[in-house]
């Protein structure tokens, strides 16, 4: 299948993967694969998400997301719990939901051979086309949303990156293993785009350390094989703030993180 483009920024890019897996799985893909991931194109992602987030909710009712990055990794085999890799280029997964659609846990826990791509996404991304056209300009200079002058008035304060994120290890769970981690942030937050990029941008420092204090030897030539989980909900932006899930991975490693974390009701949204 092809990739479609459904609007891009000076950074980013939002689209279909090749591979559909419900009507609500966009990826978000760097323009340039040699450009760093600084305060211009952490911001560049956020307002791309916060763009999608936004179309998605007053299209569709979208109430939630989970977005899948990986770091230095492949998923290879059966590959249950995580989408497959399409290029080689930065990309995050996300999968939105709304009322009646699908989930990402109901495909992602199907073993990646036996998967079948959604087809009927047409109409819906003509929609998202429209509305990206018909949102406010973006001066040349910022890579903000481009609904984000719309949702000014409803939108929460946006949080302070000197508040960050409290990293902790989720080992103590029960459903949890070692190699697995959680951040939120200290000061909570309704939605992923409400985070200031430098906030990001402090928790990518701090995620790329945790290979040297892994139990696992997971660092190999090209850095730190990582996978992200995001949860973000904002039914209630009262209750809610975006949860980090993060694991550190090894392909021999037979605990398989990610698989046990998304078959054991990780990505489920709050209701």
């Amino acid at each position: 299948m092809v990739r479609s483009l459904l609007y891009s920024s000076t950074y980013w890019s939002i689209g279909r993967p090749k591979f559909p897996l419900t009507e609500g799985h966009f990826v978000l893909r760097l323009n340039d694969p040699i450009i760093a991931f600084g305060p211009k194109s952490a911001a560049g992602l956020l307002g791309c998400y916060g763009a999608l987030r936004q179309a998605l909710s007053a299209l569709r009712g979208a109430q939630g997301a989970c977005s899948y990055l990986a770091l230095n990794w492949q998923p290879v085999g059966d590959a249950v719990g995580e989408p497959l890799a399409e290029t080689s280029t930065p990309t995050v997964h996300v999968f939105f939901h709304w009322p009646d659609s699908a989930k990402a846990s109901s495909v992602l826990c199907v073993p990646a051979y036996e998967r079948k791509a959604v087809t009927q996404t047409s109409d819906l991304d003509s929609a998202l086309r429209l509305h990206f056209a018909a949102s406010a300009a973006v001066p040349p200079a910022s890579d903000a949303s481009p609904l984000a002058q719309a949702d000014e008035a409803t939108s929460a304060p946006a949080m302070s990156a000197g508040a960050a994120f409290c990293l902790t290890p989720a080992s103590s769970s029960r459903d949890s293993l070692p190699g697995q981690w959680t951040a939120t942030p200290v000061v909570p937050t309704p939605y992923l785009d409400a985070l200031e990029p430098t906030a990001i941008l402090d928790l990518a420092h701090s995620i790329e350390a945790l290979g040297a204090h892994s139990l696992a030897p997971v660092r190999g030539s090209a850095g730190t094989a990582i996978t992200i989980w995001v949860v973000d909900s904002w039914a209630d932006t009262e209750q809610n703030s975006p949860v980090f899930n993060i694991f550190t991975r090894l392909h021999s490693d037979p605990h398989q993180h990610v698989a046990h974390f998304v078959s054991g009701g990780g990505l489920d949204l709050p209701q």
